[in-house]
């Protein structure tokens, strides 16, 4: 019989305040026509009404991908800008090994000014010159080979959200720690070759995690080192590109009423000093030690509980497994290998690693991580 443990893990807020944003949004549900002929409609589409009952057909068309949905998706493709002159990222190369079809991509990590217009540039990092990073398409149980190239001054690496890969694959710290895959945090001017063996059909992400005094982790992030994998669905045949909407303004001018020389005298101070704590260990009753680690052999199981008791949203990833969600989800993984965490939210986690290493875990809140949200797991 599998051993099992359980070990439940607080995640709480310190008093330091961090806003993060997450990094890639999931894929829109493929839009599937219910002709495989060309659908076309002479009828103008209704003004927004209230009225549920005159607004039913028109949500029930767009539902089944009937005659109004086609002529919508035909008008927003009007409105994007052309880009009949970019092309999908194509593999360098697809070969067979043992029976098992592998797809090859390069990627050059390289700086590049990105204008916006209007005068308005940003130096970015970037996989190939572009932020997102190329999206790698590769189909399920094929090997995703992946060769990055550093031509950047400071460490890079590639770390995909892809679950059970040998620790020499990893792209993180935890390469420099075992002594295994060193190349993986590749030096300036030098490349290395990562490979995944990919399962079912998922849509995920890659990302750089080397950091450094001057650049942790999230920074080497914002500055546009990431991008996404679609580990493409067989029964999939047709792909339509969704607009996504902007949410309310966080920010800009507004005017507004001033009373010159009211005050409100807070009165005397009572304390000289303030102490704040700094960081954020994330585990609880180990704020303020060394990193968190906990032992599990390969093929064990572990039930973890996780809940948030902050009030600040947090999120867990784990290196090198899959998230399997015994609560919220109903025994399904969560994707991309991040389990949300708003605060006074919880949820149990079925985990079990595949591969012996150093394998990390931590808010996928970047910058929280940064802050000392972070520990591992060592698997023997």
């Amino acid at each position: 019989m599998q051993r099992k443990k359980i070990v439940t893990m607080l995640v709480v807020a310190t008093g330091l305040v961090i806003l993060g944003a997450g990094v890639l949004g999931s894929l829109s549900n493929v839009w599937r026509p219910t002709d495989s002929s060309v659908v076309t409609s002479q009828q103008t589409a209704p003004q927004h009404q209230h009225d549920l009952a005159s607004a039913g057909p028109m949500f029930m068309d767009f539902l089944n991908g009937g005659a109004q949905a086609a002529e919508a998706a035909t008008k927003i493709g009007n409105m994007l800008p052309d880009s009949s002159n970019k092309k999908a990222l194509e593999p360098t190369r697809v070969f067979v090994r043992d029976g098992v079809t592998v797809r090859e991509y390069t990627l050059e990590i390289v700086k590049k000014v990105i204008d916006y217009g209007n005068g308005a540039t940003w130096e970015a990092w970037t996989f190939n010159g572009q932020v997102p990073g190329p999206t790698l398409r590769v189909k399920p149980g094929e090997i995703l080979r992946v060769h990055v190239i550093n031509k950047l001054d400071r460490v890079h690496s590639f770390h995909a959200h892809l679950s059970h890969v040998p620790q020499e694959m990893d792209g993180s710290q935890a390469n420099i720690i075992t002594g295994k895959g060193t190349g993986a945090m590749i030096p300036p001017g030098k490349e290395y070759t990562y490979e995944y063996q990919t399962g079912e059909q998922e849509f995920t992400y890659y990302h750089c995690h080397a950091g450094d005094e001057d650049y942790p982790i999230n920074q080497h992030m914002l500055q546009g080192l990431y991008g996404a994998i679609l580990v493409e669905d067989p029964q999939v045949r047709q792909e339509v590109l969704f607009m996504g909407e902007s949410g309310p303004e966080r920010k800009g001018d507004a005017p507004f009423f001033i009373m010159n020389g009211l005050g409100l005298p807070g009165g005397e101070q009572t304390l000289e000093k303030v102490f704040k704590a700094q960081g954020l260990q994330g585990v609880v009753g180990q704020l303020g030690k060394t990193v968190p680690f906990y032992k599990m052999k390969v093929g064990e199981r572990m039930k973890l509980h996780i809940t948030n008791i902050g009030n600040v949203i947090h999120s867990l990833h784990i290196h090198e497994i899959p998230l399997i969600s015994l609560d919220v989800l109903n025994h399904r993984p969560w994707p991309a290998q991040v389990a949300p965490l708003v605060p006074g939210t919880a949820d149990t986690l079925l985990i079990e690693f595949k591969n012996p290493g150093i394998w990390l875990f931590h808010c996928h809140v970047v910058s929280h991580a940064d802050a000392g949200m972070i520990g591992a797991f060592i698997v023997e």
